[in-house]
Protein backbone atom coordinates (compact mmCIF):
# COMPACT_ATOMS: atom_id res chain seq x y z
CA UNK A 1 0.00 0.00 0.00
CA UNK A 2 2.84 2.39 0.85
CA UNK A 3 4.52 1.67 -2.49
CA UNK A 4 1.33 2.41 -4.40
CA UNK A 5 0.79 5.63 -2.46
CA UNK A 6 4.39 6.78 -2.99
CA UNK A 7 4.22 5.91 -6.68
CA UNK A 8 1.00 7.90 -7.06
CA UNK A 9 2.48 10.82 -5.13
CA UNK A 10 5.63 10.86 -7.27
CA UNK A 11 3.57 10.66 -10.47
CA UNK A 12 1.37 13.57 -9.41
CA UNK A 13 4.40 15.63 -8.38
CA UNK A 14 6.02 14.97 -11.76
CA UNK A 15 2.88 15.97 -13.65
CA UNK A 16 2.43 19.14 -11.60
CA UNK A 17 6.05 20.17 -12.03
CA UNK A 18 5.78 19.54 -15.77
CA UNK A 19 2.71 21.80 -15.91
CA UNK A 20 4.33 24.52 -13.81
CA UNK A 21 7.20 24.65 -16.29
CA UNK A 22 5.02 25.54 -19.30
CA UNK A 23 4.94 29.33 -18.72
CA UNK A 24 8.67 29.26 -17.97
CA UNK A 25 9.35 27.23 -21.12
CA UNK A 26 7.40 29.73 -23.21
CA UNK A 27 9.30 32.65 -21.64
CA UNK A 28 12.61 30.91 -22.36
CA UNK A 29 11.55 30.28 -25.96
CA UNK A 30 10.50 33.92 -26.42
CA UNK A 31 13.87 35.13 -25.13
CA UNK A 32 15.59 33.02 -27.82
CA UNK A 33 13.68 34.90 -30.54
CA UNK A 34 13.68 38.44 -29.10
CA UNK A 35 16.61 39.55 -31.27
CA UNK A 36 14.67 39.04 -34.52
CA UNK A 37 13.28 42.01 -36.42
CA UNK A 38 9.50 42.18 -35.99
CA UNK A 39 9.51 40.10 -32.79
CA UNK A 40 8.08 42.21 -29.98
CA UNK A 41 8.15 40.98 -26.38
CA UNK A 42 7.14 42.58 -23.09
CA UNK A 43 7.83 40.71 -19.86
CA UNK A 44 6.61 42.02 -16.53
CA UNK A 45 7.67 40.30 -13.31
CA UNK A 46 6.22 40.44 -9.79
CA UNK A 47 7.63 43.88 -9.00
CA UNK A 48 6.40 45.30 -12.30
CA UNK A 49 2.90 43.88 -11.88
CA UNK A 50 2.72 45.27 -8.33
CA UNK A 51 3.78 48.73 -9.54
CA UNK A 52 1.37 48.57 -12.46
CA UNK A 53 -1.52 47.60 -10.19
CA UNK A 54 -0.68 50.44 -7.80
CA UNK A 55 -0.51 52.98 -10.61
CA UNK A 56 -3.81 51.90 -12.15
CA UNK A 57 -5.47 51.71 -8.74
CA UNK A 58 -4.52 55.30 -7.92
CA UNK A 59 -5.41 56.77 -11.32
CA UNK A 60 -8.43 54.71 -12.31
CA UNK A 61 -12.11 55.30 -11.75
CA UNK A 62 -14.31 52.86 -9.81
CA UNK A 63 -15.18 50.71 -12.84
CA UNK A 64 -11.50 50.37 -13.74
CA UNK A 65 -10.62 49.38 -10.18
CA UNK A 66 -13.30 46.67 -10.29
CA UNK A 67 -11.84 45.42 -13.57
CA UNK A 68 -8.36 45.35 -12.04
CA UNK A 69 -9.54 43.04 -9.24
CA UNK A 70 -9.91 40.28 -11.83
CA UNK A 71 -6.16 40.40 -12.44
CA UNK A 72 -5.01 41.04 -8.87
CA UNK A 73 -3.50 37.56 -8.46
CA UNK A 74 -1.36 37.73 -11.61
CA UNK A 75 2.33 37.56 -10.67
CA UNK A 76 4.00 37.60 -14.08
CA UNK A 77 2.92 38.63 -17.54
CA UNK A 78 4.54 37.95 -20.90
CA UNK A 79 3.12 39.43 -24.10
CA UNK A 80 4.63 38.42 -27.44
CA UNK A 81 3.78 39.71 -30.92
CA UNK A 82 5.55 37.62 -33.55
CA UNK A 83 3.30 38.45 -36.50
CA UNK A 84 5.93 40.52 -38.33
CA UNK A 85 8.90 38.13 -38.28
CA UNK A 86 10.07 36.21 -41.37
CA UNK A 87 7.67 33.46 -42.43
CA UNK A 88 10.13 30.60 -41.83
CA UNK A 89 11.03 31.89 -38.34
CA UNK A 90 7.34 32.41 -37.56
CA UNK A 91 6.55 28.82 -38.57
CA UNK A 92 9.41 27.49 -36.44
CA UNK A 93 8.39 29.57 -33.42
CA UNK A 94 4.74 28.53 -33.80
CA UNK A 95 5.70 24.87 -34.03
CA UNK A 96 7.77 25.14 -30.84
CA UNK A 97 4.98 26.94 -29.00
CA UNK A 98 2.44 24.35 -30.12
CA UNK A 99 4.75 21.55 -28.98
CA UNK A 100 5.00 23.12 -25.51
CA UNK A 101 1.24 23.65 -25.37
CA UNK A 102 0.40 20.15 -26.65
CA UNK A 103 0.49 18.64 -23.18
CA UNK A 104 -1.75 21.28 -21.65
CA UNK A 105 -5.51 21.42 -21.14
CA UNK A 106 -7.33 23.48 -23.74
CA UNK A 107 -9.93 25.61 -21.97
CA UNK A 108 -11.41 27.39 -24.96
CA UNK A 109 -10.93 27.79 -28.70
CA UNK A 110 -12.40 30.58 -30.82
CA UNK A 111 -12.35 30.80 -34.61
CA UNK A 112 -12.95 33.97 -36.60
CA UNK A 113 -12.17 34.54 -40.28
CA UNK A 114 -9.59 31.76 -40.34
CA UNK A 115 -7.84 32.94 -37.17
CA UNK A 116 -7.84 30.50 -34.28
CA UNK A 117 -7.28 31.68 -30.73
CA UNK A 118 -6.72 29.07 -28.03
CA UNK A 119 -6.80 29.56 -24.28
CA UNK A 120 -4.94 27.12 -22.06
CA UNK A 121 -4.73 26.93 -18.29
CA UNK A 122 -5.39 24.94 -15.15
CA UNK A 123 -8.94 25.17 -13.83
CA UNK A 124 -9.00 25.17 -10.04
CA UNK A 125 -12.47 25.68 -8.64
CA UNK A 126 -13.67 29.09 -9.74
CA UNK A 127 -10.32 30.27 -11.10
CA UNK A 128 -7.86 29.56 -13.91
CA UNK A 129 -4.16 29.38 -13.13
CA UNK A 130 -1.32 30.07 -15.54
CA UNK A 131 -3.58 31.22 -18.34
CA UNK A 132 -2.02 31.16 -21.82
CA UNK A 133 -3.67 32.78 -24.83
CA UNK A 134 -2.19 31.76 -28.18
CA UNK A 135 -2.93 32.65 -31.78
CA UNK A 136 -0.76 31.16 -34.50
CA UNK A 137 -1.28 34.40 -36.45
CA UNK A 138 1.28 35.97 -34.16
CA UNK A 139 0.11 36.58 -30.61
CA UNK A 140 1.02 34.94 -27.32
CA UNK A 141 0.04 36.06 -23.82
CA UNK A 142 1.34 34.10 -20.84
CA UNK A 143 0.25 34.82 -17.27
CA UNK A 144 1.52 33.25 -14.08
CA UNK A 145 -0.97 33.45 -11.26
CA UNK A 146 -4.73 33.01 -11.17
CA UNK A 147 -7.76 34.69 -12.67
CA UNK A 148 -11.16 34.36 -10.99
CA UNK A 149 -13.80 33.16 -13.45
CA UNK A 150 -16.64 34.64 -11.37
CA UNK A 151 -15.03 38.09 -11.31
CA UNK A 152 -14.20 37.81 -15.02
CA UNK A 153 -17.83 36.96 -15.78
CA UNK A 154 -19.01 39.95 -13.73
CA UNK A 155 -16.57 42.19 -15.61
CA UNK A 156 -17.81 40.96 -18.99
CA UNK A 157 -21.43 41.47 -17.93
CA UNK A 158 -20.68 45.00 -16.71
CA UNK A 159 -19.06 46.03 -20.00
CA UNK A 160 -21.94 44.88 -22.19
Amino acid sequence: MKKAFLTLLLTLATLLSAWAGKPSQLARLARQYKHLDGFEMVSIGPLGTALLKGTVRSAANKQDREALKVFSDIKRLLVVDFSDIQADKKATFSAKVEKILSGMDLIMEAKDDGEIVRIYGVEKGDSVQDCIIYSSDGDLVVTQGSISLNQLGDLIAATQ
